[in-house]
């Protein structure tokens, strides 16, 4: 290259690396942004707790969400990480962008409009919600148009969703067989003091027609013996009839969903101590004590009794737990009733009890029953015909890859399509999967119902899900589908490692098959 040449390249290249190189305050504010947000979140910023402290330069304590959000390099800094940092920098920027109030300034729709059309999924899902939030009627032409360029379907269906939430007038047009359950599990903490409301008319915008109310009812002692601990009914809505109502204001039909789980292990004083001591090797020993005690215990799905005896008081235990809960879906006005959850092995050992008992929830509760089966033994089960409806627990492994491409993921559910599709036709009922989810973790495909202390993934779940909706949307006699989970989350969502779709681009998933987005 002639000399004069690789001159005006260098200095092409110096211009281009001074015009995206930020000014020194605005690079500290980023760095400490980025820091304040790296990692996963403490457990209990899922349940909407107050904003973690952050220490700031000066040595001065604030909440953490409003951190620096007054200092003028804030939204510079942002957009720097928006446009020029990697990792996960793009979608913290558009996540922090979205949490200025106001209009956005031209340059930050055109920002948000460049990540919608890059390779980013989670930064273009982040993005296009900040435009839905910020951007105002100016950003609905580059919505529009990403809506038909080479985008993933999951990011399509977040710039169809944003452009919608603009206008005002959200999407109908369903991708799934009329009549289809389009439904979300739903925990009562995800409420935010409002029985639900706010967060059952977004799932409803989202496209969803049904909510499970699902409780966590930690009564059974031990999966081999008939005690229950005493009921304290911590884990429920504190008003199941006000939570019902405002579900049906937002056009949502209710199954309630109670959910047996076993009893929490007790804590003596001493390993209280331990655990809000300074010793860290004594805080772990106990903690790995508690949790071999909890092992020890067994989980539900494991119940099984070892005399007649056992059986008949933990039925009658258990008879006694559901029709308190049946009683009470009754009387809030629920629409269906699911009356156990992955208790297969009490089916196949007991089914003549079982029948009993359901005739007596019909006498309390008018509405269709069904049951949530596990994955593996749904098709042993003998008792459909009981019930109105056949529920599936659909954590189905279908790969074994932790990062499995489209196809593989399409090819792994086609043995369980298979399954369910004979499934149905056996027991003449329509098929509804009760629950079908992810947690945010590589390798959530190989083993679905596993929540692990790792890095969150959420791109892989958003993608997880959506290939579940395309295979549940094929498959003969498959009549619904509810996703695990919607409840509480932290800030921002995606570093949220849980099954909870909330926040994160699970959501757009579900709302490109349940409302149609992103055709």
């Amino acid at each position: 290259m002639p000399a004069r040449g690789r001159v005006a390249v260098l200095l092409a290249l110096g211009l281009a690396a001074a015009a995206s190189a930020p000014n020194p305050r605005v690079a500290e504010v980023a760095a400490g942004l980025r820091a304040l947000y790296e990692g996963a979140p403490a457990a209990h910023e899922r349940w909407g707790a107050a904003s973690p402290t952050a220490t700031m330069p000066d040595g001065s304590k604030t909440p953490r969400d409003s951190a620096w959000r007054d200092d003028p390099a804030f939204e510079p800094a942002a957009l720097h990480l928006l446009e020029h940092a990697r990792d996960r920098a793009p979608a913290l920027g558009a996540w922090l962008l979205r949490s200025r109030p106001g209009p956005a300034a031209p340059d930050v729709v055109r920002a948000l409009q460049r990540v919608l059309d890059g390779d980013d999924g989670l930064a273009a899902t982040e993005a296009a919600r900040t435009l839905a939030t910020r951007g105002g009627r100016s950003a609905l032409p580059g919505l529009d148009t990403s809506a038909s360029r080479a985008l993933t379907p999951i990011a399509r269906a977040a710039a169809g969703w944003a452009a919608a939430e603009i206008r005002g007038a959200a999407s109908t047009a369903s991708r799934l067989a009329p009549g289809f359950q389009r439904g979300a599990n739903w925990w009562y903490e995800a409420q935010d003091g409002d029985s639900g409301a706010a967060s059952f008319r977004r799932l409803r915008r989202l496209g969803a027609d049904w909510i499970a109310i699902h409780t966590w009812d930690p009564l059974q002692v031990s999966a081999w013996t008939p005690e229950f601990a005493t009921a304290r009914r911590r884990f429920v809505p504190r008003d199941l009839a006000a939570t019902v109502r405002a579900a049906h204001a937002a056009g949502l039909k209710v199954m309630a969903k109670p959910h047996l789980e076993m009893a929490r292990v007790e804590i003596s004083a001493a390993e209280r101590a331990a655990l809000r001591g300074s010793d860290p090797a004594r805080r772990e020993a106990v903690m790995a004590a508690l949790r071999q005690r909890s092992q020890a215990r067994g989980w539900h799905g494991e119940i099984e009794m070892r005399s007649e005896a056992d059986w008949k008081a933990w039925f009658a235990n258990y008879e006694a737990y559901l029709l308190a809960h049946a009683r009470d879906a009754a009387a809030a006005g629920a629409d269906a009733f699911c009356v156990g959850r992955e208790l297969d092995l009490t089916v196949l050992a007991r089914e003549r009890d079982w029948r009993a008992l359901i005739a007596r929830v019909r006498g309390v509760f008018a509405g269709p029953l069904t049951y949530s089966a596990h994955h593996d033994t749904f098709d042993r089960l003998g008792f459909w015909d009981a019930l109105d409806f056949a529920g599936v627990s659909a954590y189905f492994p279908v790969a074994r890859s932790p990062q499995p491409s489209d196809a593989e993921l399409a090819a792994g559910w086609v043995p369980v399509q298979v399954r369910l599709a004979t499934f149905a036709r056996e027991v003449a009922r329509p098929v509804v999967a009760t629950e079908v989810g992810y947690a945010a973790i590589a390798g959530a495909a190989t083993r679905p119902w596993e929540e692990r202390p790792e890095p969150a993934d959420p791109w892989l779940q958003a993608r997880l899900l959506d290939a579940a909706f395309a295979a549940l949307s094929k498959t003969e006699g498959a009549h619904g589908a509810f996703v695990w989970l919607w409840e509480g989350v932290g800030n921002p969502p995606f570093r949220d490692n849980s099954f909870t779709i909330n926040g994160k681009p699970a959501e757009f998933a579900l709302a490109r098959w349940f409302a149609g987005y992103g055709r």
